[in-house]
């Protein structure tokens, strides 16, 4: 099967997504992307589609409408059995402005989940669901949150796309916890990362060896390492930048708890990274974690907004060792039953080669497909 994907070339999730169909699953990979895209291996089709000088546009986050007549050619030329758009609102939005079907579109994040849309996002996510034969969905939370926008529930297909459990292996039991806490989530302003800083500070108050690590890149970086200057905690939080993937492993197996506090998500990669690999989660209580955790029991859902209930969460982690214990075993057991990319993509596969098969919405191979949420 030739796919094209239209995408963010630049992100690990793409990566992780596309290399998967190519090198694991041996289909024919094309990807059309608005950002510098990482190295993808020369098995996979790379297409720019960055802005060209002189090329009409539409400034903001909807899908640039002077892309459109360039993704028809590339399409065109590229002559794939099935379009996929990854992510709604953007690549979606250019990919069904493409024209060809079939084609899938992939809801992704909080973008989905979060609302109200502004209009000149509403715009584009109607038409994009509309057009499409199948709307690719993480977890129940989002198709809900898609019917509410206007998807056919007939359409909605749900599958995670999970992660790499050969890579994120369960760490060994006797492994010093060389950080206490730590966070891979985008150092951007929506997941709160200010937040985490703050219980950090108040948790040294009462396990004054608590350390942290914070991983990724973004906006905030700066704004971020002056906080733990003005909180005092410079010297116990390392600020470890863009880690690379095969080194992600390396520091979940040395940390003791997983810290986020953004509020809306789809399925967290990093979530499920840190549960594979023996970190103890700590998490905002909303639908996309309660999917995954069960409050007290193999993680903490964190239901106040300030530091003060984070601090709390973590402090009652860490002094708990066989809860932890616990709770890494229980995890381990969760990402191998619903998060293992592996396992994932053979039902991914078949519910995009049914889609092939029928030249259409793939009523015909739903057998493949997991319950759909109504």
């Amino acid at each position: 099967m030739r796919v094209c994907f239209l995408a963010d070339g630049s992100s690990v999730n793409t990566r992780s997504w596309v290399e998967h169909f190519s090198k694991v699953l041996g289909h024919d990979v094309h990807v059309l992307s608005m950002s510098p895209p990482a190295d993808l291996g020369p098995s996979i089709g790379v297409h720019d589609l960055s802005v060209v000088e002189g090329e009409p546009g539409f400034a903001g986050r909807v899908a640039n409408l002077g892309k459109i007549p360039r993704v028809r050619r590339i399409v065109g030329a590229i002559a794939p059995d099935l379009v996929v758009g990854y992510r709604v609102a953007s690549y979606g939005f250019l990919a069904a402005m493409s024209g060809f079907h079939p084609f899938v579109v992939v809801a992704q994040s909080q973008l989905i989940v979060g609302k109200p849309f502004r209009a000149q996002k509403r715009i584009p996510v109607r038409m994009t669901l509309r057009r499409a034969d199948l709307i690719h969905s993480w977890a129940p939370h989002m198709s809900k949150r898609l019917v509410e926008l206007g998807a056919s529930p007939e359409k909605i297909f749900e599958c995670p796309r999970g992660i790499d459990l050969t890579r994120f292996a369960p760490r060994d039991g006797d492994a010093e916890d060389e950080y206490s806490v730590v966070t891979t989530r985008s150092l951007q302003r929506h997941y709160r990362l200010g937040v985490v800083l703050q219980a950090l500070a108040l948790v040294r108050e009462e396990v004054p060896s608590v350390t942290g690590a914070v991983a990724g890149t973004g906006n905030c970086a700066a704004e971020l390492e002056g906080l733990t200057r003005d909180l005092g905690i410079e010297d116990r939080v390392w600020f470890a930048g863009g880690v690379a993937y095969d080194e992600l492993p390396g520091l979940l197996g040395k940390s003791s708890v997983y810290v986020a506090a953004v509020r809306v998500d789809g399925v967290s990669a990093s979530l499920l990274e840190a549960m594979a690999r023996g970190c103890f989660p700590v998490v905002w209580d909303n639908e996309a974690n309660r999917y995954w955790i069960d409050n007290g029991r193999n993680g903490f859902l964190v239901a106040g907004t300030g530091p003060e209930a984070y601090a709390e969460a973590i402090t009652a982690a860490l002094s708990d060792r066989d809860l932890r214990a616990r709770a890494a075993e229980i995890n381990r057991a969760i990402v191998e039953e619903r998060g293992d990319l592996s396992k994932n993509m053979k039902t991914i596969e078949a519910a995009y080669l049914g889609l092939v098969g029928a030249g259409a919405a793939p009523t015909d191979s739903r057998a493949a497909r997991p319950p759909l949420v109504r």
